[in-house]
């Protein structure tokens, strides 16, 4: 049996951090990068198009940031799992208020993905409430 992918889209408006996570995400079990956001906005449109089971989505971007987005997504049916990547602790409670998987902090370390990973494919793993 393959391996469990979760298919993942990075939402960053820093390059270099884009490029980083591609990289971390490339050697992370249980990850497929199915495409990059560089703000809120596109993040949502790539969301229509390619359907993610994953955001790893920063906080601070211009336009709409990270938690306008996950406020945005909490409202749809059927929406990707969230996890927070960002450089500032500040932002963690209301993160979690939004049902995020989980809250990382820059520089990610290979291990503290992997971890993150690891508890969104067991909420995937999880019944959805209500559903029959």
């Amino acid at each position: 049996m393959a391996a469990e992918r979760l298919r993942t889209l990075i939402v960053d408006d820093e390059p270099l951090a884009v490029e980083r996570m591609q990289i971390l995400c490339a050697t992370t079990a249980g990850v497929e990068v199915v495409g990059t956001a560089s703000d809120g906005g596109q993040a949502l449109r790539l969301i229509e198009a390619l359907h993610p089971e994953l955001l790893l989505l920063d906080v601070a971007m211009p336009e709409m940031d990270g938690v306008e987005t996950a406020r945005v997504l909490a409202q749809l049916p059927s929406r990707p799992m969230v996890v927070f990547v960002t450089a500032f602790d500040s932002f963690a409670v209301e993160a979690f208020n939004l049902d995020a998987v989980d809250y990382v902090l820059k520089p990610v370390s290979a291990d503290r993905l992997a971890r993150a990973v690891d508890r969104a494919l067991a909420r995937r793993a999880q019944p959805t409430p209500g559903a029959s």
